[in-house]
């Protein structure tokens, strides 16, 4: 039961993975072409968020390979709830630019 789940929240993270890179390229389109929206600080905020996140991302992904087995489940579930939560904050910021 807990290698399902430990599959499913990898999945969900995997799918969340490219639709963050797709918004990430997205929004950094916006911030260099487009001055007015690129100095609002949310946006600013919210790339340099998700830089930091990236490479936090694959530390814990690099600690699920060395780690022992029983903290796989928490471990991913920490990971796929920051990434969704990040996911949810830059899609926000997408809606609020209406371009």
């Amino acid at each position: 039961m807990e290698s399902l789940l430990s599959f499913g929240l990898t999945l969900i993270f995997l799918a969340e993975s490219f639709y963050e890179v797709r918004l990430y390229l997205f929004l950094q389109f916006v911030a260099q072409h487009h001055p007015q929206a690129a100095s609002r600080r949310r946006l600013q905020r919210i790339l340099r968020i998700e830089r930091v996140w990236n490479w936090l991302s694959w530390l814990f992904i690099l600690a699920l390979i060395v780690l022992p087995a029983h903290y796989a489940i928490l471990l991913v579930s920490v990971i796929t709830l920051i990434e969704t939560v990040i996911v949810q904050r830059m899609d926000r910021i997408k809606q609020k630019l209406n371009l």
